[in-house]
């Protein structure tokens, strides 16, 4: 009798150890690998939590870094228990500090305009992290070509940029359009410019230096205590700006501050409070050129005790619109601006100097608007200079580059111009830089920050 032919006739019986062990084998091959597959897949999902909410510190250092210039950075790491807001600092189980001996060049020599800063243990939904920071600011350093937008290249403010309802002026095109049409609507004027055959149509601030006998223009910033103080007791400002033009035409003399219904005054805005810090004053205006040597003035009256954070930023009409009758080629803006000159008075509540320890100005004011694009094909070094240092005064003193001003000027990169005061030893003047945030595994600061440790890098500018 065969082994089939018995287990029919016993139900019970099962399989034999051989089928058995044969089974066990084929089930080994089968679940060893997928339970391999299991724990790899589950190690590499934690390591992309952990890549994950490395990239999220990261992220947030970074913007937590944009808010700040270079010397701010600098005193949070120093001493951040008198403020560290970087990030939030209950995040930090560690330290922070600045790492001054990674501070060199490609020779181990102290360098300057870089900087590095670490973090350690940073707590990230709950995993421990270190960080390093590496802030460059060379490339925006005069002489430098790593960035098109380095030193003198960035003329142009973007007044979409500023709080404009916080002591802010900007002249709109409106405004421009308000002071001519009020020329035209003056009787005297009108009737002269009508017998010569000239049109209102006629009359643009382009075409100003063949129609008028004489032009020029006041921006007068008042800034003023309102009477009421802040959350802290600090008392309010406000400032008020009147744009005052004064027009010649053959003999008759107009003068105008425009229609109040055109919003040509400003008229108390609100502009921060008397503190510790500096007020901040926003001026983008449009210049007043003319056939020779032309004067804006533009004057800032602080009855307050205030400091003052001062940014003038002259601007050009857009080129979206190719029918704008105000738009000049690079050719005609190259040559009014080399005339063009702005005095800048920046007086106390009695009509004297303001003193100069007090108050900052950053400007492209000394900058030739036509800039580098124009001068690209010029062969002459000396007419591929933008600097027009003589367009600007300020409280009677020339910028003309030799910084015996000592006045606190910037150019509006931030970086300080030479017509303003030389740096004092250690004086932090970069306020645009490059960083790279490198977030490592945590203990990593503790080895010098092992490369084989690095889990995520990100990089950015700050461009103020």
């Amino acid at each position: 009798m065969t082994g089939a032919e018995r287990r029919k006739l016993n139900k019970d019986a099962g399989f034999s150890l051989l089928e058995l062990l044969i089974a066990v084998v084929i089930l080994a091959i089968i679940v060893i690998p997928m339970l391999n597959l299991f724990l790899s897949s589950n190690k590499l999902n934690i390591r992309s939590r952990q890549t994950l909410r490395a990239t999220t510190l990261a992220q947030d250092i970074m913007e937590g870094l944009k808010a700040y210039d270079i010397e701010e950075l600098k005193a949070q790491f120093k001493t951040p228990a008198e403020g560290f807001y970087v990030i939030d600092d209950n995040l930090i189980k560690g330290a922070v500090a600045e790492e001054t001996d990674m501070e060199v060049d490609g020779s181990g020599n102290p360098s300057e305009g870089i900087y590095y800063f670490s973090l350690r243990k940073v707590s990230m939904q709950g995993s421990e992290f270190d960080a390093l920071v590496k802030v460059d600011a060379r490339g925006y350093m005069e002489g430098s070509a790593d960035h098109d937008n380095s030193f003198n290249n960035a003329l142009m403010a973007d007044a979409r940029s500023i709080d404009k309802e916080n002591g802010t002026f900007v002249e709109t095109d409106k405004i421009r359009k308000a002071m001519l049409s009020s020329v035209w609507k003056d009787s005297a004027m009108r009737t002269a410019m009508e017998a010569d055959g000239i049109t209102e149509d006629e009359i643009c601030f382009k075409n100003q230096d063949a129609i008028f006998t004489g032009i020029s223009r006041t921006i007068t910033v008042s800034l003023k205590e309102n009477g009421t103080v802040d959350e802290d007791g600090n008392p309010k400002i406000d400032m008020a700006v009147t744009d005052e033009y004064d027009f010649g035409y053959k003999g008759v003399v107009f003068n105008t501050k425009g229609d109040m219904d055109s919003m040509v005054w400003v008229e108390n805005m609100g502009c921060g409070v008397v503190s510790g810090e500096k007020v901040n004053i926003n001026i983008f205006y449009y210049p007043l050129y003319g056939s020779n040597v032309t004067e804006d003035a533009i004057v800032i009256e602080n009855d307050t005790r205030a400091k003052l954070n001062i940014l003038i930023a002259k601007q050009v009409p857009s080129a979206e619109d190719p029918n704008n009758p105000e738009i000049l080629t690079d050719a005609q803006l190259m040559s009014k601006e080399m005339r063009y000159v702005a005095d800048v008075r920046v007086q106390n509540g009695h009509g004297g100097d303001m003193n100069k320890e007090d108050f900052s100005l950053k400007t492209n004011l000394g900058l030739n608007l036509a800039g580098m694009k124009y001068m690209a094909g010029e062969t002459d070094p000396a007419k591929k200079d933008v600097n027009t240092p003589s367009q600007l005064f300020v409280n009677d003193q020339s910028m003309d580059l030799s910084g015996t001003s000592q006045m606190n000027i910037y150019t509006l990169d931030g970086i300080r111009s030479p017509m303003g005061a030389a740096p004092a030893d250690g004086d932090i003047t970069e306020l645009i830089y490059d960083v790279e945030i490198s977030v490592y595994e945590e203990g990593a600061a503790g080895r010098d920050f092992p490369e084989e440790e690095r889990m995520v890098v990100i990089e950015g500018s700050k461009n103020n």
